[in-house]
């Protein structure tokens, strides 16, 4: 009877414990839904918000993302025109216009868009926009066309289906697939370069084109949008177009712009301190060193190691970048989703650089680091390559140089001519280190750095093995696993050292609000749930 009754109390304080919490879960569920229906309510009631923006554009050649070479043109073109992929806030990829995308073999990928998505003109998505706009692509020196110089052919097979067929295997190809779809019906029988709708091109996006003339662009919300957010704020934007950069500080400056991007993180000089705030967010522009391993004493992972701790790089960044960087640790650290911050060490330790020295026979005497040859001593020295034309890359190099020089080791600066610069990138010879600026991937793709004909011709057979085993998975978190060996790999060999990634900035009026969260994909991102506030 004692034993019936104590599983009979167990049995009571369980289902207390389930109610308990599930009446806590409906509470915190039940109070976020409030917090965020009050929100609505307040943008909704609020007399004093303004559903309308105004950005800028300068020196603008044309609204045509696939004609345009303007950068500001690229950046507000995602919410004009959809793409096959998007990349999402930590990078990652998702599904846009496509409803799917297989890989049947190594260079055959069957795609499929989705089936319900209208053209601003009311037209609906079709297969055949996707190979259309390939092959403009292919045919135009278009900022784009680097996306599709790996296809060989794009094949329609019905309306919601292409077959692509790459010239050669390519890790991460689905990353090539944010250029933004053209319609073809709509250019049909035209010349798409010549043609009076340059400036009037219909799009899948959040907004479309209203009116154009020679000062304004006017984009009003897609109210037949594929992928409408209910809660969207803005109703419409005015691209306001100009003739300088200049000339859109002035007028950020008088109030009639609400948000500038910029990479000049000194822009208070020319627009002042009072009236706007700033988000800052990491830039594809990566600067870094590659040590050649092929080098007598650059082919040791704990000469390198050593070269890496030796460096401070806070003084590198104030000394020769200033406020446009910061300290980098590792390629995909601008919030790649494959990043682990935790694993890669790569701070100043001059007794830890010392210690491997030693472990490698190096020995410090007279104000350097020697090692016994035969019957003498040979200095620890190298020559560090840098592309003369380059002044900010130059006094890079000369700082890092005088900290080695420091620390008793004796690099000499070899500075060359921009030509002979990329020819030794291209051949991987005639350096012992060089320093190298890059523009990073959207995606996770590490081969420029870690992979088979890397700038530092090194060689890791795990690496080769862990990159090629992630390139073909699809969950985040196995791809971040995979990543994170890496990453204890590169700590442990350090074939280049990073030194520092270039900031962006996305400066705007106080009375500017909402969710901002620029990144260097995409800085509208969310502008549809950006408003104003009239004080």
């Amino acid at each position: 009877m004692k034993k019936s009754n104590a599983f009979k109390y167990i049995f009571i304080i369980v289902i207390l414990i389930l109610a308990i919490v599930t009446v806590s879960i409906y509470n915190r569920e039940k109070k976020t839904t409030t917090n965020q229906t009050s929100n609505e309510q307040e943008i909704e009631e609020n007399e004093n918000v303004v559903r309308e923006l105004r950005l800028a554009i300068a020196q603008l050649d044309t609204i045509n993302p696939i004609i345009s070479k303007n950068k500001y043109v690229q950046e507000v073109s995602k919410i004009i025109f959809d793409s096959l992929i998007n990349v999402n806030e930590d990078f990652s990829s998702s599904y846009a216009l496509a409803r799917e995308i297989s890989q049947t073999d190594d260079i055959t990928y069957i795609i499929k868009v989705k089936t319900d998505v209208k053209w601003s003109d009311g037209s609906t998505l079709k297969a055949e926009d996707v190979r259309y706009t390939i092959e403009l692509l292919k045919n135009t020196n278009s900022i784009y066309s680097s996306n599709v110089r790996n296809v060989n052919s794009a094949e329609v097979i019905d309306d919601e289906t292409v077959k692509v067929v790459l010239g050669s295997p390519e890790q991460y190809f689905e990353y090539n697939l944010t250029f933004p779809i053209m319609s073809s019906e709509y250019y049909k029988d035209t010349d798409f370069f010549n043609s009076e709708k340059t400036n009037t091109p219909i799009g899948t996006g959040k907004f479309k084109i209203t009116a154009y003339d020679e000062k304004v662009i006017t984009l009003e919300k897609n109210t037949d949008y594929w992928n409408t957010d209910e809660n969207s704020v803005v109703e419409k934007i005015n691209i306001n177009i100009y003739q300088t950069t200049g000339e859109i500080y002035n007028d950020f400056k008088n109030g009639n712009i609400d948000c500038i991007n910029t990479s000049q993180t000194s822009v208070n000089q020319y627009i002042g301190t009072i009236g706007f705030a700033s988000i800052e967010f990491d830039s594809k522009e990566y600067d870094y060193i590659a040590f050649n391993t092929q080098n007598a004493y650059l082919s040791s992972g704990n000469v390198r190691r050593a070269l890496s701790y030796y460096i401070d790089k806070n003084n590198t960044i104030a000394s020769s970048y200033g406020n446009t960087y910061r300290v980098s640790d590792f390629p995909l650290d601008y919030g790649n989703f494959a990043y682990s911050a935790d694993v890669i060490d790569n701070g100043y330790n001059s007794e830890s650089a010392s210690n491997l020295l030693a472990a490698d026979g190096w020995i410090y005497r007279n104000n350097s680091w020697q090692k016994s040859s035969g019957s003498r001593y040979v200095r620890l020295s190298f020559t560090l390559t840098v592309n003369e034309s380059n002044p900010t890359s130059i006094a890079v190099a000369e700082n890092l140089r005088q900290q080695w020089a420091n620390a008793g080791i004796t690099v000499t600066l070899k500075k060359v001519s921009s030509e002979n610069y990329y020819n030794m990138i291209n051949s991987k010879t005639g350096y012992d280190a060089i320093l190298m600026n890059m523009s990073t991937s959207y995606s996770p793709n590490l081969n420029t750095y870690l992979g088979s004909g890397n700038i530092s011709n090194y060689n890791n057979d795990e690496i080769n093995q862990l990159l090629a085993e992630s390139s073909v998975l699809e969950d985040a978190g196995q791809i971040k696993e995979k990543y994170k060996r890496i990453e204890e790999i590169y700590n442990e060999e350090k074939p280049f050292m990073s030194i520092a990634r270039k900031k962006n900035l996305l400066v705007y009026n106080t009375n500017l609000t909402g969710n901002l969260k620029p990144t260097a994909y995409s800085i509208y991102n969310h502008i549809d749930k950006w408003y104003r506030k009239n004080y």
